[in-house]
């Protein structure tokens, strides 16, 4: 009697534990893709962040160039003469490390118009050319990089401490799965046998089918958004390569297994 009270136990704690496991993997299905909605708050919230920003350096008031959904500063056109971020020196120059300590403060103090902190950015590149240096940072607050030009900002500072040029393209954090469900050989195996359409140096259609897994290489797991006209969908992709001359880069879900975007890959 014992044994099978014991078992039935079990056999309901199992179903229970299944029925779970079953309703949440249909609630990350109806939460996935990531949505980021384009916000007449985050709209407003962006211009007065701006208008602050501007009074706090003494420039004379001028319509801020946000990126549409996210509105973060796409340029900063209509600022004449740039934004003044370092003290003055005797020979009207700044160090080189003095401009990236500007720099850094002053992204930190207007954290709320980048729509990021310091914490969640790295300072990949410093590249100075002329009388400028420019200056990339990388999102980092997603487990994976950020495809498509995304989750990147330029910032270019002139030598004498002038702000000249901010484009950000940072995007709000948002809930993915930590884990493909669709591992990397299925996503190869998606693109073999795909055939592509292009046009050539004449202007002729042609197409190029992969025709073997040796024309395709998997690089590695990205976060892909994806702009439409009123929303950001954010995505798990695998970064597929595939071809050889052309050649494509394919974005395979991780999630579905859906093929969600290709590009062809020019050589420059």
């Amino acid at each position: 009697m014992i044994l099978v009270r014991s078992t039935l136990l079990v056999t309901v704690i199992l179903a229970i534990v299944n029925t779970s496991t079953a309703q949440s993997a249909k609630t990350s299905a109806r939460d996935y893709p990531a949505v980021i909605k384009d916000s007449i708050d985050r709209r407003a919230r962006a211009e007065r962040v701006w208008r602050r920003m501007l009074d706090a350096y003494k420039v004379p008031q001028t319509p801020p160039d946000l990126y549409p959904i996210t509105y973060t500063p796409r340029s900063l056109l209509g600022v004449s003469g740039g934004i003044k971020i370092t003290g003055e020196r005797a020979d009207g120059s700044s160090d080189a490390l003095a401009l990236r300590e500007a720099v850094k403060a002053f992204l930190d103090r207007w954290r709320d118009m980048i729509g990021a902190d310091l914490s969640t950015m790295s300072l990949r590149s410093v590249d100075e050319s002329g009388d400028s240096q420019r200056m990339t940072f990388r999102q980092v607050d997603y487990q994976y990089p950020i495809a498509e030009g995304f989750g990147v900002m330029a910032v270019v500072v002139s030598l004498d401490g002038r702000l000249t040029q901010l484009d950000d393209r940072f995007i709000p954090p948002v809930e993915l799965p930590k884990r493909p469900s669709i591992d990397r050989d299925a996503a190869l195996k998606k693109v073999v046998g795909r055939s592509f359409t292009y046009s050539d140096v004449a202007g002729r259609e042609q197409q190029s089918m992969v025709g073997s897994r040796e024309e395709v290489s998997v690089r590695r797991l990205v976060v892909l958004p994806i702009e439409k006209a009123d929303e950001i969908e954010v995505r798990l992709v695998w970064e597929v390569v595939a071809g050889t001359t052309p050649s494509w880069t394919v974005y395979i879900d991780a999630v579905t297994g859906d093929e969600v975007r290709a590009v062809q890959n020019v050589k420059t």
